[in-house]
């Protein structure tokens, strides 16, 4: 997009904005029921649910890499029935990650949300 249009759009948006703020409450209700209207005319008529979808199931992660204890599902074996997914075979050594702060600790949860939710993509 070049930085033209990019500009006309975010005058226009400006604008669209500008008129909404002086609508009365009348005609937000009438604008918004017609974008919704419209909204249904491009959904589709029929949505297909299927209830013959025969669920797949991996089991239980029991396996463990005799190595560093990392858990795998049993089929995650290679070929010569050994868990190397991990760290190759015990080729790959890694330091400990040091303690987390406790301030980050208290937010984890919080920070993880955040984080995938930005990864979405969408």
């Amino acid at each position: 997009m070049n930085l033209s249009r990019a500009v006309g759009y975010i005058i226009r948006n400006e604008q669209r904005r500008t008129e909404r703020s002086q609508e009365t409450v009348q005609e937000s209700t009438v604008r918004r029921s017609i974008r919704n209207e419209a909204d249904k005319l491009r959904r589709p008529k029929r949505v297909c649910f299927r209830n013959d979808v025969e669920e797949h199931n991996c089991g239980t992660m029991s396996e463990q890499c005799g190595f560093w204890g990392a858990v795998y599902w049993k089929e995650e074996k290679n070929t010569v029935h050994k868990y190397t997914k991990c760290c190759h075979d015990g080729k790959v050594q890694l330091p400990a990650f040091p303690d987390a702060p406790d301030a980050n600790r208290q937010r984890i949860r919080e920070y993880n949300s955040a984080f995938a939710f930005a990864s979405m993509g969408a």
